[in-house]
């Protein structure tokens, strides 16, 4: 499930295994998140690794590969990361005779032959990573804190959309196969112009609906700031949107949201 490779699905296969396969096919396991934090991105393996361009495979299979699996232990996109650090290095020089402490160290204790290729293979395969896969990567866990609770009567929002745990914790089940996975992070960074009025507004939003749970439900979603301000809306939810008051609510503070300055 974390690689490209598929198991077999013939009657050779292990039958357990083959009835784990085809219920996690019948039920859409799948990874699925919009974003991940910086630590389960480096527990996913490097080889074959899910979401990479598919140019890794051939990246695989070469003699550089085979030194990183066998010499290096290379396993995880966390490992490949490391020793792509090593390029970084301010002693490294961009040659295999490089005698820096990091290419020393390869040599002596890992009995790799060529460390500077090496790192050099390492980056390539971090660099088919896709930047929602990539360690390397402003993430939304770096700048999405968690809201501090400065009322004892009110529970704010909590905004933040990482994913935390373990691989175990990315997947999901009941997915839609026929949607392409996005591999693109979202910017959720507050971008507050310059000179703004940063200032607070309290917004009171909500939603109602008649006939509620109806084939006939009707909902609407209204917001008020006070007595004749022109952000006072009310609007009836269009039926392509299912009528309900917690869709009201929702599209309330979408409204006000989009509203606000």
């Amino acid at each position: 499930f974390l690689q490209t490779w598929n198991t077999y699905e013939n009657s050779m296969q292990t039958p357990d295994l083959k009835i784990l396969t085809d219920t996690a096919k019948k039920f859409g396991l799948r990874i699925e998140g919009m974003a991940f934090s910086r630590g389960i991105i480096r527990q996913m393996p490097i080889w074959y690794h899910k979401e990479a361009d598919s140019i890794i495979r051939t990246l695989n299979h070469t003699q550089t590969s085979q030194c990183l699996k066998k010499n290096h232990a290379v396993r995880t996109v966390g490992d490949t990361k490391t020793l792509a650090n090593m390029l970084q290095n301010n002693q490294h020089t961009m040659e295999n005779n490089c005698n820096c402490e990091c290419c020393a160290h390869l040599r002596t204790n890992l009995h790799c032959e060529h460390p500077h290729s090496c790192m050099r293979q390492a980056l390539k395969l971090i660099n088919t990573l896709p930047p929602k896969w990539d360690p390397r990567s402003t993430l939304p866990e770096d700048y999405q804190k968690k809201p501090p609770r400065t009322d004892p009567d009110w529970i704010p929002f909590d905004t933040r959309i990482t994913t935390n745990g373990t691989l175990a914790d990315i997947f999901r089940i009941f997915t839609d196969s026929s949607i392409k996975p996005i591999n693109t992070l979202p910017d959720l960074r507050l971008q507050v112009p310059e000179n703004a009025d940063t200032g607070n507004i309290i917004v009171a939003t909500d939603g109602s609906c008649y006939n509620n749970g109806e084939d006939n439900a009707r909902a609407g979603a209204g917001i008020y700031v006070s007595p004749d301000h022109q952000m006072n809306r009310s609007v009836k939810l269009p039926l392509y949107i299912g009528q309900s008051n917690q869709n009201g609510e929702i599209v309330a503070a979408k409204l006000a949201a989009e509203l606000t300055d």
